[in-house]
């Protein structure tokens, strides 16, 4: 595989995206080398017992939704054995630069937006770990399995704001720019990915996964 047929592989992985409070990409993305071992999201819904003194059963009121938790699990490789030869410490520094490491401009480590395939969110990073798995002569590491955490983030007012500037009764054109692929383009437009497959239809694509930079796609109203 030569290094620009990787390249427009790696477009489809994971990318995990710093951007400020706003949601504008403010740094490099980080993007995986390969695409995750493991996705394991978790939803959790609050409910408060009612129960009576002396009942059998109880009656559960509704509380409250948590943000939705999420990890994933990728491995970096250093070996240039699958793939280009980027050291494995120059992988993480990147990773922790888009995650960790404190924007001197926020104070604080970057939002983030991860994407992967039809899955978008705008999240923090809570935690993560490396397990290294493989040394060259010198100690230094070949492979590293990285498994990071993250909590979805969302503000209320941005979100309203988004709505109403792209509203869904309404229809957009938007033209694409290399690299570009419909579900971000679809939560942009809709704040809701999921009708990626609705607007495929509308533009009679084949493969949404492969758009032509310089084309115009039609966003149709979403009743």
């Amino acid at each position: 595989m030569t290094a620009a047929e990787f390249g427009i592989k790696m477009l489809l992985n994971l990318k995990i995206i710093p951007t400020a409070r706003e949601g504008y990409p403010i740094g490099l993305p980080f993007i995986t080398m390969f695409n995750p071992e493991n996705f394991t999201l978790k939803e959790d819904v609050s409910y408060t017992c009612t129960q009576g003194t002396g009942q059998a059963g109880d009656a559960q009121k509704y509380k409250q939704t948590k943000a939705r938790t999420f990890s994933v699990t990728f491995t970096l490789d250093g070996t240039g054995v699958n793939a280009p030869k980027i050291p494995v410490l120059a992988q993480i520094l990147l990773f922790r630069q888009a995650t960790t490491l404190v924007n001197g401009l926020l104070h604080k480590p970057n939002y983030l937006i991860v994407q992967w395939g039809t899955f978008i969110c705008r999240c923090h990073l809570t935690s993560s770990s490396i397990d290294y798995t493989l040394f060259d002569q010198t100690g230094l590491p070949l492979r590293a399995k990285v498994t990071a955490s993250f909590t979805e983030w969302t503000d209320n007012l941005f979100s309203a704001i988004t709505s109403m500037l792209s509203s869904p009764d309404l229809t957009h054109e938007h033209k694409v720019v290399d690299g570009e692929i419909l579900p971000l383009i679809v939560h942009r437009t809709y704040n809701d990915q999921r009708y990626y497959l609705q607007v495929a239809k509308a533009n009679k694509l084949k493969n949404f996964r492969k758009l032509k930079a310089g084309s115009t796609l039609i966003l149709p109203p979403i009743k």
